[in-house]
């Protein structure tokens, strides 16, 4: 038989000490784990409630909406910010939405609980992010006569402004203290897009 070769210790080498990147403090394991389940049992409880809604009741199904919009929210641990504009935004002429930039699905959610419904666009984005039964078509109004209501949407932690929005759910629930800020821009007749 052959010997076998002595075996060599491994020694670990030192690790020079790597601080993480500058960026939003992380929620436990346990802390993500409740979000995740709170985020599921929510959903759940949302689709429930929306068989219940009667067809054509359009003030339940945005009542509804709004409602879940904030459930979802607070179940992974969102805070919601609304910042409102230097001049208020009129209630004697139709006011129309529009998002100066790309908001994501939990933008939109925090949009739904900053603006307020009768603006024209609502229903949309409400219709787009949480769907309950059909969408009752609303009357067709004539957008020009309707005051631009801008908008736009920030991530924040207390550390700062987020570069990049998180996009999913495992990105959401491990963010800890993390703030969506929701700007009502001054209303005008035109506003540019925001890039």
């Amino acid at each position: 038989m052959t010997a076998a070769l002595p075996r060599v210790p491994v020694v670990p080498l030192p690790r020079s000490p790597v601080s993480p990147p500058p960026g939003p403090e992380r929620a436990d394991q346990t802390t993500q784990q409740h979000r995740r389940l709170r985020w599921t049992a929510t959903l759940a409880g949302v689709r429930a409630r929306a068989s219940m809604v009667p067809a054509g009741s359009v003030r339940r199904r945005q009542s509804l909406q709004l409602c879940s919009a904030a459930r979802l929210l607070t179940a992974v641990g969102i805070r919601v910010v609304v910042v409102q504009p230097p001049t208020p935004w009129p209630r004697d002429l139709p006011g129309r939405l529009v998002i100066g930039n790309e908001a994501g699905l939990l933008g939109e959610l925090a949009l739904l609980t900053a603006v307020p419904r009768t603006t024209q666009g609502w229903t949309a984005v409400a219709d787009r992010v949480l769907p309950v039964g059909r969408p009752v078509p609303a009357p067709e109004q004539d957008p020009s006569h309707a005051v631009a209501c801008p908008v736009t949407v920030a991530y924040r932690t207390a550390h700062g402004p987020l570069p990049v929005p998180p996009r999913t759910l495992n990105e959401v629930v491990a963010i800890r203290g993390l703030v969506i800020e929701v700007r009502l821009l001054a209303a005008g007749r035109d506003v540019p897009r925001a890039v």
